[in-house]
């Protein structure tokens, strides 16, 4: 007999020509994960060991291939294998790309479609203010009112880049309200150009859907508002804000229309929040701004912010109606100081603002006259929700009731109780005898304010306005208001009601209600 073989004999191996077959993936499939993930652990070890048995004549070589999958069949089956494989790999990669650019809808105070990535977006919303207002002694008519229709497409494109545009459906011309681009490099720098809110009062740049009252204050008659033109501002720390714009200082859809008193206004604010700086943002506000704006216009300017019509507050009487300086330009530089006071449900807010308005009569006439506004308004809610969740980046925003009003359920909504106190005062611009039944700014005169005579002229240079105000805020994007407002004018105004009987009267007494929705 022979020595034995020291591997055994070769049935006695099978078992093991079978172990190693399976380790190597059932022959075909090895080389594949070997080409495309590269050597399986101790693989070189085992390839060591087969030749090894092969040299040995333990294993044939017809069976080293069958393991190794070395055949032209095993070959075959590895190739299609890796297409099969590089295809998927290639079309799970087309459809994660298909996936980036692919918009998904969602409701956020809106409806809202964006990328998976959320990095581009596109939103479609809007707002309907349904108003109703009473004046007692008809002082102004009394009437039902559609007072905003807005529709708004808004989006953000790669994350930096945003645009808004909107318009107002209750308004019969000027139905722009705002459109512009913004780009946003960081948080600190940001750039604005269209129509859009001009920086200039915390009451005025709080958004109509958040304002604390049904109307804004006599505050408001001399803010620059919507204008064209371009803005650069930020964050530049937490806490902070700036913002400087260049405006065609015309209003709202005007462009310029001098060629020769055509130079921008220029327009600025800042706010601080000390209680950021202190850390103290989850239940506090101590806000703090100022605001500026300074230019020139043509008085053949049709429509100048800051000295237009001025009704009272609620929308009723129009009391201070300047039309024209008697020079070829003004120059306007205004001025406005805001704060907000706020601890959880309570908030104490007031702005001052001033508008001076300075030039030369056609007769060479110096004159140098301002406007002066202010308001103090005490807010308290109810039931207990905190302004400071409100508050962002220099401006109130959404008030969220605790318990969200719905009929038949247990929650109650969000309740606030507010009262304010305001004045306008223009006794720059004095009253004096005239021919006209229209107060105007007399020829000649270089801003002097002008009535039907001394004793029942048809308007008034100052006025003040005590308002008292309820709201009850169903949910974040629904709300009620009922505000009463007794205005009180420096002298008695003659009114002229149409199929009325005239009379004189010191103040005008409104109700008013407002149900406002926006999405």
């Amino acid at each position: 007999m022979g020595m034995p073989h020291p591997f055994g004999s070769r049935r006695a191996l099978a078992p093991l020509a079978a172990a190693l077959a399976l380790v190597f993936g059932m022959g075909a499939a090895a080389p594949a994960l070997a080409q495309e993930e590269g050597p399986a652990p101790n693989r070189d070890k085992m390839m060591e060991l087969l030749d090894k048995l092969k040299e040995k004549g333990i294993i044939s070589e017809e069976e080293f291939n069958d393991i190794t999958g070395n055949t032209p069949e095993g070959r075959a089956a590895a190739r299609a294998e890796r297409r099969t494989r590089v295809q998927k790999e290639a079309l799970d990669a087309q459809k994660a790309e298909a996936a980036k650019e692919r918009f998904n809808g969602r409701w956020n105070n809106g409806l809202v479609f964006e990328t998976p990535d959320r990095r581009t977006t596109f939103s479609l919303g809007g707002r309907v203010h349904a108003d109703y207002r009473y004046f007692e002694e008809d002082t102004a008519a009394s009437t039902f009112d559609i007072r905003r229709a807005y529709l708004t497409l808004q989006g953000k494109w790669n994350e930096w880049l945003t645009w808004d545009l909107t318009g107002d459906f209750a308004q019969s011309t000027n139905a722009l309200d705002v459109g512009w681009i913004n780009a946003a490099w960081s948080d600190k720098l940001q750039v604005r150009a269209g129509q859009f809110k001009m920086p200039f009062s915390l009451e005025e740049l709080t958004s109509s859907r958040f304002i604390d009252f049904q109307e804004r204050s006599f505050v408001n008659r001399l803010a620059p508002a919507k204008e064209r033109g371009v803005m650069v501002h930020g964050v530049p720390y937490t806490g902070l804000t700036y913002a400087v714009a260049l405006s065609n200082g015309q209003g709202k859809n005007t462009n310029e229309t001098s060629p020769k008193f055509d130079s921008p206004d220029v327009i600025g604010r800042a706010t601080v929040n000390v209680a950021e700086l202190l850390q103290q943002q989850a239940k506090a506000v101590y806000h703090f701004g100022a605001a500026f704006s300074s230019g020139e216009f043509s008085t053949n300017a049709t429509t100048v912010s800051g000295l237009g019509n001025s009704t009272t507050e609620p929308r009723g009487a129009t009391f201070f109606t300047p039309t024209a300086f008697n020079s070829p330009s003004v120059d306007r530089t205004r001025y406005g100081f805001e704060t907000a006071l706020a601890y959880g449900p309570l908030k104490l807010q007031g702005e001052i603002a001033q508008a001076n308005f300075k030039g030369r009569t056609a007769t060479g006439s110096s004159f140098d006259k301002n406007i002066d506004t202010y308001y103090l308004s005490l807010h308290w809610m109810i039931t207990g929700e905190r302004y400071a969740e409100t508050y962002r980046n220099g401006v109130f925003g959404r008030m969220a009731p605790i318990t969200p009003y719905e009929p038949g359920g247990s929650g109650s909504g969000a309740w606030e109780l507010a009262v304010r106190f305001s004045e306008f005062d223009a006794t720059d611009f004095p009253l004096v005898a005239g021919a006209s039944n229209a107060a105007t700014l007399a020829s000649g005169l270089g801003g002097t304010y002008v009535g039907t005579s001394l004793a029942t002229p048809t308007a008034s240079n100052r006025a003040k306005a005590l308002t008292v105000g309820l709201k009850w805020i169903w949910t974040p994007n629904f709300k009620i208001y009922l505000n009463y407002t007794d205005t009180k004018f420096d002298n008695g105004i003659r009114f002229s009601p149409t199929g009325g009987t005239p009379f004189t009267s010191d103040h005008e007494r409104a109700v008013t209600m407002r149900a406002a929705f926006d999405w």
